[in-house]
């Protein structure tokens, strides 16, 4: 029997030969496959993020960001090239920058097989998703740090038509026809903030340096012209009233309205006062109503404060360019509106109890917007954020009414799984 199987175990191995060689070419040319794969997969990944970058500093150049692509292709990976030339990607109104790369990779065993070749394609693909980051405008003008955002409500922020065609990101939008945002928009509840970053607010930028200009909404994201609200879930906006604003109303030198006759206050008494010396009114009438139709005499960076328990109507038409800016602080947990038709406003509204409403019929806003509950715009405005508030606690500190410098607009640009995207 033992010599019946005398070689057998030779048999045995020219018949697995093809297998091991099989085998054999499976693991050398699969692990090239896996090493040429990785280093592709590296080169997509440098060649999305280098695009992507160019692409937002660029303003939307993609010819520029594929060539700043096209250099970091080549130097991580000579021997690959584009499946097809990157593009550029929106999905919930998020912008990504799309690399597919493609190399020829050689096959040293498995070429011996039929209908394989002497070599194989693989391909690499990578995703860059462009974020607008804005930076904090800082305290722009030395008054009191929470007047350094635009707009900041506890509660929830709603501007009624914040751009033009809302249905239609590629509709060319007109500035007079929708309302522009410079500064900070900050808001306390989350569900609020969820609701208000479903909204497009666009900067004064994206209608160019004359303001005349026309853009869709998809081009003023991939400018950077979108101003993007900002969440903050520890938000306290009742530290002025306790720091400041109680000191205020108990102050010798504040000129305090008591006439239960007068509660209407115009241009006409402020001037009155202001030319007194006085730079602090407070009044705890019901239904007080203030009417502006021009600017408040006195010193420009002095800001005169106007505190009040209830406010039925604030109504502006005045231009006030030029005269003292106004800091109008209402105490009551309810709400009060504030009725602008054209001309400018220069000054801060705060309201750390209730909400603010604002029908802004083209009017132009400089200062910051403080609520306690809610801020709602109604119609269109322009808003430029500056701090009036004045330093110290007596109100007779120098606000400034210098220009404020704004929010900063930078670019954030990260690799993102490309299956979320495509």
């Amino acid at each position: 029997m033992i010599k019946e199987q005398r070689g057998a175990v030779i048999i045995l191995f020219a018949v697995l030969i093809p297998f091991l060689m099989c085998f054999a070419g499976l693991v050398v040319d699969l692990g090239n496959l896996y090493a040429h794969y990785s280093k592709l997969q590296n080169a997509a990944d440098a060649a999305a993020l280098a695009g992507g970058s160019a692409y937002a500093e660029s303003g939307g150049d993609l010819d520029r960001a594929n060539e700043f692509a096209q250099n970091y292709v080549t130097q991580n990976d000579p021997k690959a090239s584009f499946k097809s030339p990157p593009k550029i990607e929106e999905k919930n109104r998020k912008f990504y920058y799309v690399v597919v790369l493609k190399e020829r990779v050689p096959l040293y065993f498995l070429r011996y097989f039929p209908q394989i070749g002497s070599d194989t394609e693989i391909s690499a693909a990578a995703c860059a998703q462009i974020s607008v980051q804005r930076q904090a405008s800082g305290n722009n003008s030395g008054g009191f740090v929470l007047f350094d955002n635009l707009f900041t409500a506890k509660q929830g922020f709603d501007s009624v038509n914040s751009i033009q065609n809302p249905d239609n990101h590629d509709i060319a939008q007109n500035k007079n026809n929708c309302s522009t945002y410079h500064g900070n928009i900050v808001i306390g509840d989350e569900s609020a903030f969820n609701e208000a970053s479903k909204n497009v607010y666009l900067q004064p930028e994206a209608f160019g340096t004359d303001g005349n200009s026309q853009t869709t909404v998809n081009e003023a994201t991939r400018q950077g012209y979108i101003n993007i609200p900002e969440y903050n879930g520890s938000l306290e906006v009742t530290d002025y009233y306790r720091d400041t604003v109680q000191q205020l109303m108990t102050a010798a030198s504040t000129y305090k309205i008591t006439n239960q006759n007068k509660n209407y206050l115009d241009s006409s008494s402020l001037d009155q006062l202001s030319s007194q010396g006085v730079d602090v009114i407070y009044s705890n009438i019901p239904n007080l109503d203030i009417g502006l139709t021009k600017a408040i005499i006195g010193d420009t960076n002095k800001p005169l404060y106007i505190i009040c328990d209830n406010i039925n109507n604030f109504n502006t038409s005045a231009d006030m360019t030029g005269g003292r800016p106004i800091v109008l602080i209402y105490n009551g947990s309810g709400s009060f509106a504030m009725n602008c038709n054209d001309g400018t406003f220069m000054g801060d509204i705060y309201a750390p109890f209730g909400s603010v409403f604002i029908n802004d019929n083209h009017h132009l806003f400089y200062g910051s917007i403080v609520a306690g509950n809610r801020i709602q715009l109604q119609s269109q405005g322009y808003y430029i954020q500056r701090n009036y508030t004045a330093t110290g606690s007596g109100g007779s500190g120098s606000g400034s009414g210098g220009a404020g410098s704004g929010a900063g607009v930078s670019y954030r640009v990260n690799l993102v799984n490309i299956s979320e995207v495509l």
